[in-house]
């Protein structure tokens, strides 16, 4: 792969991402009727401008595949399985943003065929897994002019979003599987998506200008 192919690839792995989160910011205000403390940022696809949230989740998908990319021959064994990984995931990002979710408080029985490949395409996220290979597979890249010092705190801090959100999602898990406003993972949920995505953001940049 030409050097200039890997640099526009990240690029546009950066634009997309800035794409993701102008969206989501714009999403909190003009569907103000979400609850970001229940909530999910799925929700955001459910009724009125709810096209906003599929494209969300569809730039979401792009800026893992131009990463991948950029990435796939300079990076190494370890990180060739990174990058599997943000493969899937873009998979995952792509189903999400194609078929459309339930309200979070959808009793399971009555969960639709949508909103189940929706919750599939979720469960596909293996980003922070794929952070973990990827990066420890960049840092080794002696002949890259990278900060490294950013890229292990990005890493940190999407484990950290990623176990927030799943110890908060065990502790506070219905019984029944009915959530609500009773049930409080909207902050986590949004934590874990915008770590996932500066990581991503940080990457493409330092890949950019490597």
């Amino acid at each position: 792969m030409k050097a200039d192919t890997s640099i526009n690839a990240s690029k546009w792995s950066f634009g997309a991402c800035v794409a993701f989160i102008a969206l989501l910011a714009l999403l909190h205000i003009v569907k103000s009727e979400i609850d970001p403390s229940w909530n999910f940022i799925s929700e955001y696809q459910i009724g009125r401008l709810g096209w906003l949230m599929h494209i969300a989740f569809f730039s979401l998908s792009l800026s893992c595949i131009f990463l991948s990319i950029s990435l796939w021959k300079p990076l190494n064994f370890v990180g060739k399985i990174g990058i599997i990984m943000l493969l899937i995931s873009a998979a995952g990002m792509l189903i999400a943003a194609i078929f459309k979710t339930d309200p979070l408080n959808t009793p399971p029985e009555f969960v639709t065929q949508s909103g189940k490949l929706h919750q599939f395409g979720a469960m596909l996220d293996l980003i922070p897994f794929a952070a973990l290979f990827i990066t420890l597979s960049i840092l080794k890249k002696m002949e890259w002019h990278i900060n490294r010092l950013l890229l292990l705190s990005s890493l940190v801090l999407i484990w950290f979003g990623f176990i927030y959100f799943v110890v908060s999602m065990a502790t506070q898990f219905p019984v029944d599987g009915k959530f609500g406003p009773n049930i409080l993972l909207g902050w986590q949920n949004r934590i874990m998506i915008i770590t996932q995505v500066l990581w991503l953001a940080i990457i493409s940049r330092q890949v950019a200008n490597k």
